[in-house]
């Protein structure tokens, strides 16, 4: 089961990366790089800001006791002269506390400036690799462009040489319907020139048919034609003429 899981996690996930190559746009991811890296630089400068504000706060407390503790060596000089050897001795013991407090400050603003001066580091070195970036974006973003655009060009003349070659099967194909019809054309022409356009063809027996319709025919106007004869010919003798019968007897 954990298997099959597993499988199905890597399937999912190689589906999902296949979506976002195909929705990213490398410009973007870029832009959106340079700026995060601007965004750490801001927040660099925002800390070495806030250390600066409070290594400056020690400081004034640091020159704030540091008058005290001035003060409290005034106050015992006074004191002795005044015969206090008390209030010297008291004054004495509230400078050392105070001067204890100022060593403690120094020490705290020493670490700020240890601080301090790791972000100023980093802020230098993260200058560095922003403008190193901003110069790479700049030129990478170029060459996207140019390889875009080059693929744009690409698929537009292999779009034009599809369309001329299904243009160039257009024609063709009209070509050759052209001919076809021209050379029905021509057919027609020749049969409409022919005198037998109209005949239909006729089969062997057909033939045999007329043929014999045609002796008959003629053997029909042979007789006829015999027998006109004879008419004529009687048509012709005189009227006392004997006939042939009466001859013989």
């Amino acid at each position: 089961m954990a298997g099959l899981l597993e499988r199905v996690k890597t399937i999912l996930g190689s589906k999902a990366n296949r979506v976002l190559d195909s929705v990213e746009d490398p410009t973007e991811t870029i832009e959106y790089s340079y700026q995060k890296m601007q965004d750490a630089l801001q927040e660099t400068r925002r800390h070495i800001l806030e250390v600066a504000t409070a290594k400056k706060q020690l400081e004034m407390q640091v020159a704030a006791l540091q008058q005290k503790a001035n003060q409290y060596a005034l106050d015992a000089k006074d004191a002795v002269q005044a015969g206090r050897d008390d209030l010297a001795t008291q004054a004495l013991s509230l400078k050392a506390t105070t001067e204890q407090q100022i060593q403690e400050l120094q020490t705290h603003i020493q670490q700020t400036q240890a601080e301090q001066d790791k972000l100023m580091a980093a802020q230098q070195k993260l200058e560095t690799q922003i403008e190193t970036f901003r110069t790479q974006k700049e030129v990478m973003k170029a060459q996207y462009s140019a390889a875009k655009a080059e693929v744009q060009v690409g698929e537009t003349v292999h779009g034009i040489t599809q369309h001329a070659e299904d243009i160039s099967g257009a024609l063709q194909r009209a070509q050759d319907k052209i001919a076809h019809m021209q050379a029905k054309a021509s057919a027609l022409d020749e049969l409409e020139s022919s005198p037998d356009l109209t005949a239909l063809p006729e089969s062997n027996s057909d033939t045999i048919r007329q043929q014999l319709n045609k002796a008959s025919q003629d053997s029909a106007v042979q007789e006829e034609l015999a027998k006109l004869k004879q008419e004529m010919q009687q048509s012709a003798k005189p009227l006392n003429a004997p006939s042939d019968s009466q001859e013989e007897q």
